[in-house]
């Protein structure tokens, strides 16, 4: 069986989850939402250098394989305190929200920022040629009815009853536990850290109930409208929403087990998914990944 928590975090720097940019464009992207996979991977971090003195490439691999075999992880979306901003893809376009929905540009324009770099000729004291880079980002902040409030983000955690990490219990509280050690008191998600970027702190947790059905046994099922995370794409279902080829980097494969030598030296293959939003044309149940990712079990 499976223990399931509600997590909140806030914002304390803006948040880069980058994904692959248009060809030729200066601009670096970023996803609305933190993947599965993200929070695995800091918590893997997190976790292993406080567990371990100096570790090495091969004990982030072992705390990960651990993590992924006791642990679940759903994406997380932003929260205002009154909606969670999951994407929809529905007659009228792409919106974002459960309870309130909001367009896509209204969303951009509330949560959405970028940032514009570049490198400078120290001969000339000019930019650089082709050195203009415009990051974008999930801003730290939002504005509300004249006030500057915080942005938070929210998602769900299923961890084994018995779950051990390294050989030490998981204890599930004001927080999660390892030799009194809160593994999620705060995190540093995502890419462009070097700017401050990705820096979340613990809000509180079990503050909100899934808003999708969730049975837990011996795995976690769930099943939702719209698709709450990445589904691996299969032509024999009818939807509406959009596709996206997915790939990822990091100590090693979690698919294949195929290690490197440091952070992003191992590249998975890519696959085409379902992207969170899209709405399948019959009532589907999945199973919930390590990773948040979906895998269909019945039309």
């Amino acid at each position: 069986m499976w223990k399931e928590i509600n997590v909140v975090f806030k914002l304390k720097s803006p948040l880069h989850i980058g994904y692959l940019p248009f060809r030729g464009s200066v601009v670096s992207p970023t996803r609305y939402y933190v993947p599965g996979r993200n929070l695995w991977g800091a918590v893997t971090k997190r976790t292993t250098e406080n567990l371990l003195e100096n570790p090495a490439a091969n004990d982030y691999k072992n705390i990960g394989k651990e993590i992924m075999e006791n642990f679940m992880f759903s994406y997380f979306y932003i929260y205002d305190e009154k909606t969670i901003y999951f994407p929809q893809y529905t007659n009228e376009g792409l919106k974002y929200g459960y309870n309130k929905k909001i367009t896509r540009s209204e969303f951009e324009h509330k949560f959405i920022g970028s940032q514009i770099s570049t490198a400078i000729d120290l001969d000339s004291l000019t930019a650089k040629d082709e050195s203009l880079h415009e990051i974008e980002f999930i801003s730290n902040k939002f504005q509300e009815s004249g006030n500057l409030k915080d942005v938070k983000i929210t998602g769900w955690i299923w961890i084994k009853e018995d779950a051990k990490i390294n050989n030490r219990e998981v204890d599930v509280d004001a927080g999660i536990f390892i030799d009194n050690f809160n593994i999620i008191q705060e995190l540093i998600l995502g890419g462009e850290s070097k700017y401050g970027f990705g820096h979340v702190l613990l809000d509180g947790i079990n503050k909100i109930d899934p808003p999708f059905e969730v049975e837990i046994k011996d795995s976690v099922t769930v099943s939702s409208e719209f698709l709450i995370s990445h589904l691996k794409y299969d032509k024999n279902l009818n939807f509406m929403g959009d596709l996206e080829l997915l790939a990822g980097r990091g100590y090693f494969d979690p698919e294949t087990q195929r290690g490197g030598s440091g952070p992003g030296a191992t590249i998975s293959k890519p696959q085409y998914y379902f992207t969170p939003g899209t709405k399948l044309e019959d009532k589907t149940y999945f199973q919930m990944r390590w990773d948040g990712k979906l895998m269909r079990l019945s039309a």
